[in-house]
């Protein structure tokens, strides 16, 4: 086997190793990004489903404080305004 043969086949040996790295490195990034996609349609998920939350609390909010549901509360346990003279007003003796 001649100095040029050697050379040649040590060439292809390392051009075959390297295009196997190469490919396996476009691979492993493929898999990389394939997880990255799926993590972040799960995240939108999440934000979705919080938002969707947000909104239904903000209506449950607004529902339960409006005057019409705190008058029928209050009737219900028995609260009514206050009539004169039972307020009382305690001045700050700092």
């Amino acid at each position: 086997m001649s100095q040029v043969d050697r050379t040649l086949l040590w060439m292809i040996l390392t051009l075959l190793g390297a295009a196997l790295t190469l490919g396996l490195g476009a691979v492993w990034l493929n898999i990389e990004r394939m997880d990255v996609a799926y993590d972040l349609r799960k995240m939108e998920k999440e934000l979705d489903r919080k938002k969707d939350l947000a909104v239904k609390l903000t209506v449950e909010r607004n529902n339960l404080t409006s005057p019409y549901q705190l008058k029928r509360l209050a009737g219900q346990h028995g609260l009514a305004v206050a009539a004169p003279g039972q307020i009382r007003r305690i001045a700050d003796s700092r």
